[in-house]
């Protein structure tokens, strides 16, 4: 659940992808099903339409400016929701489940949206503000899972066997995209179905800085217990900082957005930092 306050702000955002040509051209071009909005102004040009003149401008400032305009096209979100068990760590899980909710709620205002889990399971595709309860149920409901293939099959899984509708499409990973095997396998699998992406890395304080005192790691997907000393944890910390580093400049390079997000150390900023983070990372933007 989302507070009132943040609902009010976010009703101001819209997602970024590059499914949406967010600009239809400096001719108002409508295709067929689309309706148009205003854009911007720009000076008049010869062989621009005289309708598309702003004559009340004229009017103030003697000077002539054509009308711009922008379709609203229509989007398919998909949102991908990491509950393996390595987001029960540093409440990853539960952060991931907020940024969720958000890109939920700004993408039912205008688009069809569903939410899919590694494990497989997900709820009927929705669109409109009277469907976002249903959706947020769905999210904050969600179980942590055991997920044996791991993030890159099952995303993989999910680009080659869901039935997509017809359309531009967005992806929302929301994920710590802990996994050994390299990502390229499920990109070339999203492009191939035509899909925009954006990676929404969540990672824990305790992932990215644990204790170099700390003698014992547990793999929470195996059950594994490493009695550790501090050249190991060093040793982690710097596997880490190379982990993040490969897969940004993998996600980049496939044409793909890449953010960061670190969970908040108070658990009642959540809500809060989810918003401000994603403004900041460009994934939301300004109607």
């Amino acid at each position: 659940m989302i507070s009132a306050h943040t609902r009010a702000l976010l009703d101001r955002y819209a997602l970024a992808s590059k499914a949406l040509s967010r600009f239809s051209g400096e001719r108002l071009a409508k295709e067929a099903g689309q309706s148009v909005e205003f854009y911007d102004f720009r000076p008049y040009q010869p062989g621009d339409e005289l309708r598309y003149v702003d004559w009340k401008v004229y009017a103030r400032t003697e000077k002539l400016y054509t009308r711009l305009y922008q379709a609203e096209r229509n989007i398919a979100l998909y949102v991908v929701l990491d509950n393996s068990l390595s987001m029960r760590l540093g409440s990853k899980g539960k952060f991931a489940k907020m940024v969720a909710n958000v890109l939920s709620y700004v993408a039912q205002r205008d688009s069809l949206s569903q939410v899919f889990l590694l494990d497989g399971s997900h709820n009927r595709p929705v669109q409109g503000r009277a469907s976002i309860a249903q959706t947020w149920a769905f999210i904050d409901q969600a179980k942590d899972a055991q997920v044996n293939e791991g993030v890159v099959a099952s995303l993989k899984d999910f680009a080659l066997k869901t039935r997509f509708k017809a359309g531009a499409g967005l992806v929302l990973v929301i994920s710590d995209l802990f996994d050994a095997n390299s990502f390229e396998t499920a990109l070339v699998a999203l492009k191939t179905r035509g899909l925009d992406a954006s990676f929404i890395h969540i990672m824990a304080e305790s992932d990215l800085h644990p204790d170099e005192e700390q003698l014992e790691l547990h793999d929470l997907e195996t059950g594994e217990k490493l009695v550790v000393g501090p050249d190991e944890v060093r040793a982690y910390k710097k596997a880490v900082s190379d982990f993040l580093g490969k897969t940004r400049t993998t996600l980049l390079r496939s044409g793909f957005r890449h953010a960061l997000l670190k969970v908040p150390h108070n658990a009642e900023l959540l809500e809060r930092d989810a918003l401000a983070e994603l403004i900041k990372a460009g994934i939301l933007i300004r109607r």
